[in-house]
């Protein structure tokens, strides 16, 4: 599929406005968690909270308190991830937290219906697997994003190692 310099231009100034309005219409739309973050506000976390699970679904623990605390080191994992991220970087990801986090967003970009802490993880599986396969290319670094973010943040921390046979950096002292 071929896009003329016409329809780049409008679906441009429609994602500009989109994300635009998203800033200024910025909830918080999710309760505050209680945690103390640097980078992910309540919407952010909500969202993240959601996604998480499913894209980790199999390497989390399925002991309902260590599974809640993988969760919760992940999302905190991300946030110092996201801090180290260049400005520019670091606004791009606010603003798709931002836009994801407005209910009719949510509903007609992502069609996940309920609001994020409480989304059925078949609804965020699809919302991600329509993202990673869609033919515009922002879904497609959103979901880049998101699944970036949680593996690194996953896969970095030494509690998930053993799971797939790492025994860790060798030593060097």
């Amino acid at each position: 599929m071929t896009l003329s310099r016409r329809t780049f231009l409008a679906v441009g100034i429609v994602g500009a406005v989109a994300l635009a309005t998203a800033g200024w219409l910025k909830g918080p739309h999710a309760p505050p968690s209680g945690m103390r973050r640097r980078m992910l506000d309540a919407d952010a976390e909500a969202i993240l909270g959601a996604v998480v699970p499913v894209l980790l679904a199999g390497a989390l623990p399925e002991a309902h308190e260590a599974r809640q605390q993988a969760i919760a080191e992940t999302l905190t994992a991300i946030d110092i991830a996201i801090a180290g991220l260049p400005l520019a970087a670091q606004a791009e990801l606010s603003q798709l937290f931002a836009l994801l986090a407005l209910p009719p967003v949510r509903l007609g970009l992502a069609r996940v219906t309920a609001p994020w802490p409480s989304a059925a993880p078949a609804e965020v599986r699809l919302c991600l697997d329509r993202f990673r396969e869609s033919s515009w290319s922002l879904q497609r670094a959103a979901y880049d994003a998101l699944h970036q973010l949680t593996f690194a943040a996953w896969y970095g921390n030494p509690q998930a190692w053993p799971a797939i046979g790492y025994a860790g950096p060798p030593s060097l002292g």
